[in-house]
């Protein structure tokens, strides 16, 4: 058994740079009688410059789709939009120099534009206001994934001490991101409790989202957050969505957004009188009289 191996793979003296990747859509052609199917590949602007045609397997094709949760429908001709993917370089000493091929969360031409429309119309009713950072930082609603999520995953922990250190009080709401009457029902509440409650700010991880997942452009999201009345914040995807343009801070990176969250409070911090602070610490550092009249020495009868 012979096994080939390209040029070069055994030499990692100069490997080649990998590459990030370029957004592409795929697009599954009318069937041909070979075995098979037949794709076009083409650039993701609203103008789709073809790149050329690729075979594929339909197994292959099907079974890619199954684990990103897209389904068998996407690989029939003509069935919804094209399939946004990302390809991309890559190189191993092993391998060698070789194409990385994943989905992509960049919404397709005709979704940015209905997106681009959604805002244009929120804009106009003058809803569309993107939030401020809060100016104190005590009680945190989060919109958490339901099943969990490497985002949340990631953030979790730092959020969770200072809660356990009582610096800010955490509240996490599960719900399920690929619901998109769930996640509204949540934004209501959250609006709900920040009226009654008297919320700082909301987090929401859009970027525990499936891949393709539209819920966070979703219409009736998206006004329920234009309506939340409080300070958001989110750990968002590789992809912004419109909820994400209206945060005061979005950010893919977990340790962005507790920074985000840590740049509030030491902005607190910087504004308490800490020097006054310090001196009625100093005068009654002493055990707390007993109340009523008879305990002061100076009363007068």
């Amino acid at each position: 058994m012979t096994n080939t191996v390209p040029a070069g793979a055994h030499d990692p003296a100069r490997p080649p740079a990998p590459h990030e990747g370029l957004e592409a859509l795929l697009e599954i052609l009318p069937h041909r009688y070979k075995p098979g199917l037949r794709a076009l590949l083409s650039g993701p602007g609203p103008d789709r410059p073809g790149w050329g045609r690729i075979d594929v397997q339909e197994e292959w094709l099907a079974s890619v789709l199954a684990l990103i949760g897209m389904g068998r429908s996407w690989s029939q001709p003509s069935q919804g939009e094209p399939i946004p993917i990302r390809i991309g370089y890559d190189y191993d000493a092993q391998r060698g120099p070789h194409l990385v091929v994943s989905a992509s969360a960049w919404p397709t031409a005709a979704q940015a534009a209905a997106d681009a429309e959604l805002r244009q119309s929120l804009e106009r009713q003058g809803r569309w206001r993107p939030s401020r950072a809060p100016d104190t930082l005590r009680q945190l609603y989060a919109l958490v994934p339901e099943a969990g999520g490497p985002c949340w995953g990631t953030l979790a922990p730092g959020l969770l001490e200072l809660h356990e250190r009582r610096i800010i009080s955490l509240a996490e709401r599960p719900v399920d991101f690929e619901d998109a009457d769930a996640v509204h029902e949540a934004l209501r509440e959250a609006a709900k409790f920040a009226h009654f409650a008297g919320l700082d700010a909301v987090l929401i991880v859009t970027g525990d989202r499936r891949i393709g997942c539209r819920t966070f452009s979703d219409p009736r999201v998206v006004e329920a957050v234009c309506d939340l009345g409080t300070p958001l914040l989110t750990l968002a995807g590789p992809a912004p969505t419109l909820v994400d343009a209206l945060a005061w801070r979005s950010s893919p990176v977990p340790g962005a957004v507790l920074a985000a969250i840590e740049a509030t409070l030491r902005g607190e911090l910087a504004r308490a009188d800490r020097a006054r602070l310090d001196r009625i610490a100093e005068t009654f550092a002493g055990p707390p009289t007993a109340p009523g009249d008879a305990a002061w020495p100076d009363a007068p009868f």
